[in-house]
């Protein structure tokens, strides 16, 4: 699934060296975009007291779930104001997961087993960060980030730049771990359906057996997938706003 050609739909004229036609994989990326506001409107448009129907009690359950456990535990009192930023990571990156889950292999794929899509979704998270922990500390407050109080001159020289190298490894290690995760799921469906269809008839069950039971398994990585990126955004915004 992951071996997805990238099929010019409509194709654009290159600006600045940016090839802007629209492909399968940018229709992929609206598509999910699409669904995450239409669905979560949809669900979300009765302000009724009590959630009705098994969509609303659904989705309100995983609502109340980022909140209780990404807004609330890990950035505090001040995380409310981010709840929706937070929400829409959660769900776009689940939906843009669960797309790649469709038989489809031709055309369709998890565009999160693309490193520039969850490249940019890091460097969103990164730029964030900056402007948050400027904007409540100052450009010092920020700069003094790098600089651990109590530790002596001729140490600071070896600390600083450890700081921020660890600093600038932040959007590297949060693109990887989300790319890399939904890459392999998708590469070890690929191989059992590849070995399914490759070998004799009184072997196929078994590699038939491992595809469904790795695509049952993959469903429940796009939620994790989802939840841990949501959860570490979380954390880098309440080190943002932390003053040490």
């Amino acid at each position: 699934m992951h071996e997805l050609p990238r099929l010019i739909l409509i194709p654009l004229p290159t600006v600045l060296g940016i090839d802007l036609s629209i492909t399968n994989e940018v229709l992929l990326l609206w598509i999910a975009a699409f669904i995450t506001g239409a669905l979560l409107i949809c669900v979300f448009r009765r302000q009724a007291p009590v959630a009705s129907g098994p969509f609303q009690n659904f989705f309100e359950s995983l609502v109340e779930f980022i909140n209780e456990s990404v807004v609330k535990d890990s950035i505090g009192p001040e995380g409310k104001r981010w709840a929706p930023l937070l929400l829409t990571f959660f769900f776009f990156i689940l939906f843009i997961n669960l797309l790649g889950m469709l038989p489809l292999p031709s055309h369709v794929k998890a565009m999160t087993s693309d490193i520039s899509v969850t490249g940019a979704l890091a460097l969103i998270v990164f730029a964030l960060t900056i402007a948050i922990s400027i904007r409540a500390h100052g450009v010092l407050g920020f700069l003094k980030k790098f600089i651990p109080t109590g530790i002596p001159a001729w140490i600071m020289v070896l600390v600083v730049p450890i700081e921020i190298i660890s600093w600038l490894a932040r959007p590297l290690s949060l693109a990887i771990r989300l790319f890399a995760n939904m890459l392999a799921g998708h590469a070890l469906i690929l191989v059992f359906v590849s070995l399914a269809a490759g070998g004799a008839w009184f072997i196929k069950p078994v590699p038939l057996a491992g595809a469904v039971a790795m695509s049952l398994f993959e469903l429940f990585i796009c939620f994790v997938q989802a939840f841990v990126f949501t959860l570490l955004a979380g954390m880098y915004i309440k080190d943002a706003l932390e003053s040490h």
